[in-house]
């Protein structure tokens, strides 16, 4: 699983809270054996930037090539993460995301994790080359940015009289204000 959008300081806070949560969804769907969970933050609100000792490893803007993945000397002494450039800059200096691992219920080698991530980023559909983060996380920010769409979070009221003593199922007023998706759509990828 990828997340966007969290920084170091609040790695603590995913684990604590969000982790366990997803552990607690997953249980509900009473599979047989409980998934395991990869989870990485990806990140790109950093200054670090990587240029090729020589122009045999540039592209053609003197960057270096989409694929290259640091993983020694500059990351963290402790935690696991890297920097890939997945992606070839038209103008400029390419800048590189940066992946922190926060929790591999997989045991997966860090190449094979690294392949795998430098893969995703070449699935996304509104792009027939290589993006900057995995697919996935593009595909979040654009359902999120659609759910205005689907969802009225303004025309509910908080107060401190409603109470989830009168039996009603917790979120079930909230559940109300989604708008269902139409028919056509359920069923494809609406949002890319």
């Amino acid at each position: 699983m990828y997340r966007d959008g969290v920084s170091e300081g609040q790695f603590q806070q995913v684990i604590d809270l969000e982790i366990p949560k997803i552990h607690a969804a997953c249980k509900k769907f009473k599979f047989t054996e409980r998934p395991k969970l990869t989870f990485i933050v990806v990140g790109k609100r950093h200054h670090n930037r990587f240029f090729p000792e020589s122009g045999a490893g540039a592209d053609q803007s003197g960057n270096c090539l989409a694929g290259t993945i640091i993983d020694q000397a500059i990351t963290h002494p402790v935690e696991y993460d890297w920097y890939l450039l997945s992606h070839a800059s038209h103008l400029g200096t390419s800048r590189p995301a940066h992946y922190s691992v926060l929790l591999d219920e997989n045991d997966m080698q860090p190449d094979v994790m690294q392949e795998i991530t430098f893969a995703l980023c070449h699935v996304y559909a509104r792009c027939t080359r290589s993006v900057s983060i995995p697919a996935p996380t593009y595909y979040a920010y654009i359902v999120c940015g659609r759910s205005v769409y689907h969802y009225e979070p303004f025309s509910y009221r908080f107060d401190d009289k409603s109470s989830q003593a009168s039996g009603a199922r917790p979120g079930g007023r909230q559940q109300a204000l989604f708008k269902p998706a139409h028919e056509m759509s359920k069923s494809r990828m609406y949002f890319c």
